[in-house]
């Protein structure tokens, strides 16, 4: 999703049915024509390793029809991660995790087949996992959110699916994040990010679970910052309690 570290900020589309401090109910994908740019910071939490690795990782997404967006993207949230390391890597651990700075990219397309109280918007993105091994995939799934009142859930399930390099760690993947979030005043947010990703071929053993808690402040109508902080392997066989993660995402729309 958008990701709730710019959690349920989930983009606009056909005339915007909310408020612009309505931020559990913001559609979930832009306007025709309309233009939405992301920086984030990601900064690694291990212990006595703060903030590395180090990443500057920019998103950009247009409106290119009647309920179509599409978008570049290269943050670890665009992916639904909690995870430092992504494009542009600028600081990195002992024992490297992106010894490049430029580590891969994605395009990502999604509809509004379904506005209002329960949305859905049907989503794909191609993605360029790493580029040394290259590890390009796909992946499929779809933007969903129920909201009621100031409270929302929502969730992008989504199959990741390899186009080569399988057997270097490319593997097909299953993604369930999950927001639930609340907007206790107009123009703030707070929700708490979890759901299971697991890789398909050992599904049993080879899952984990996320779990953050993102603050958003709507600094003006074009503007707004959002920061989570949490784990991307806290629960599950593959837990990895060691390796924290702080997301500082500031969203422009212009």
């Amino acid at each position: 999703m958008r990701s709730l570290p710019a959690a349920v900020v989930v983009l606009a589309s056909a005339p915007a049915l909310a408020s612009p401090d309505d931020l559990v109910a913001r559609p979930l994908v832009l306007d025709e024509g309309a233009l939405e740019l992301r920086l984030t910071v990601e900064l690694g939490v291990r212990p006595q390793l703060y903030g590395r690795p180090l990443s500057l990782a920019p998103d950009a997404w247009w409106g290119v029809a009647p309920d179509w967006t599409i978008g570049v993207i290269h943050s670890s949230a665009s992916v639904d991660q909690i995870e430092a390391g992504a494009t542009l890597c600028t600081r990195d651990l002992p024992v490297p995790v992106c010894s490049h700075a430029y580590r891969g990219s994605g395009i990502d397309v999604r509809y509004s087949a379904r506005a209002g109280a329960l949305a859905i918007a049907p989503r794909a993105r191609l993605l360029v996992r790493d580029i040394d091994p290259f590890k390009p995939a796909v992946t499929l799934g779809a933007l969903v959110r129920w909201t009621r009142g100031r409270f929302a859930i929502a969730s992008d399930p989504y199959a990741r699916l390899p186009l080569a390099h399988s057997q270097l760690g490319n593997r097909a993947a299953l993604s369930i994040p999950l927001w639930l979030a609340v907007q206790p005043a107009a123009g703030w947010m707070l929700a708490v990010h979890t759901g299971l990703d697991a890789d398909l071929a050992v599904i049993r053993d080879g899952s984990h679970s996320p779990f953050g808690v993102a603050v958003t402040a709507l600094v003006t109508r074009e503007l707004d910052v959002a920061v989570e902080a949490g784990w991307g392997r806290l629960f599950g066989p593959q837990y990895d309690a060691r390796r924290g993660a702080i997301l500082v995402a500031i969203d422009w729309r212009p």
